[in-house]
């Protein structure tokens, strides 16, 4: 049915001078629309709101007080303070 619905309403667009002529309007206000920009800002501040959820590298900040505890066991068997030891966890902007 649905499919029915849907080429009538494509027949009609196509195939007459009405159907035509608002199909012009239609494609008219699409683009008046889509090269606004007010829409233009929506879209970059979409997408960026979007990479920097998806950054492949995450922003990460250390957790200092549970490593204090954890580099002064590691100092203490002569290891010394090394980089790969230490803790991080995501951080929040």
């Amino acid at each position: 049915m649905y499919q029915f619905v849907i080429g009538a309403a494509a027949g009609y667009v196509f195939g007459t001078k009405a159907g035509r002529k608002r199909y012009h309007q239609i494609k008219g206000a699409y683009e008046k629309a889509v090269n606004s920009p007010v829409t233009k800002s929506a879209v970059r501040s979409a997408r960026k709101a979007v990479a920097n959820r998806l950054d492949p590298e995450p922003r990460m900040r250390e957790l200092k007080d549970y490593n204090k505890g954890y580099r002064s066991k590691r100092g203490a068997r002569g290891k010394g303070d090394v980089q790969a030891d230490r803790i991080y966890e995501p951080d929040e902007d």
